[in-house]
């Protein structure tokens, strides 16, 4: 039996609508505490750091504590926040795509992020005060591809799974919205975002 159209569309951000030129991060940390980028990633990126971070189970401050302890890093705490929000450049094509579904269907952001990458993105990205639910992981206590995620989403939005889609620059991620029976979506790039939304009903032409 064939879907019908989506009441509702579900996006990632990172690597959708947002860039994250976490690299240029790492270089920058790696020159001032002389330290390698592998160093340095193993650091910004330790489970009992990002990860607890990203649940919602340390704040920012124990956050950059944490990198302070490890790296020597010199950084005051609003420094960092501000190299920490400078890596995320919108992704305009793709944004400019997304906007259009504004009136078409629910819209619902669902992003593995932090409480200070949400903040910066939703005061930067005007398409995002379009969105009815803009859920990050930090605040529901659960990341992607854990079921419960996408589950709450859809909860929260009153939809079943079988009446949204899904759309995620990352493959395991794409595959746990279709483990919870959602339709989804590999975004690549913008034009062929445009297409697939079209192929599901939510863009015309």
């Amino acid at each position: 039996m064939a879907r019908q159209k989506p009441l509702l569309a579900i996006f990632d951000l990172g690597g959708v609508m947002v860039d994250v030129e976490s690299d240029r991060l790492m270089h920058h940390v790696g020159q001032i505490v002389g330290k390698s980028l592998d160093e340095v990633q193993e650091t910004v990126y330790h489970k009992e750091l990002l990860k607890e971070f990203e649940l919602g189970k340390i704040t920012p401050e124990d956050y950059y504590r944490g990198l302070q302890e490890r790296l020597k890093l010199p950084w005051t705490f609003a420094q960092f926040v501000q190299f920490w929000n400078d890596i995320l450049i919108e992704k305009k094509d793709s944004t400019a795509v997304i906007a259009r579904l504004h009136g078409r269907c629910k819209l619902s952001v669902l992003s593995n992020t932090n409480i200070l990458h949400m903040g910066y993105m939703k005061a930067k990205i005007s398409v995002l005060s379009r969105f009815g639910d803009v859920v990050g992981s930090y605040e529901i206590g659960a990341c992607k591809p854990d079921p419960r995620s996408y589950q709450i989403v859809l909860e929260r939005s009153g939809v079943a799974p079988e009446q949204a889609v899904y759309v995620d620059d990352r493959p395991e991620m794409v595959e746990g919205a279709r483990g919870v029976g959602l339709c989804a979506i590999r975004f690549e790039q913008a034009s062929q975002l445009e297409r697939d939304l079209r192929g599901v009903g939510l863009l015309d032409g």
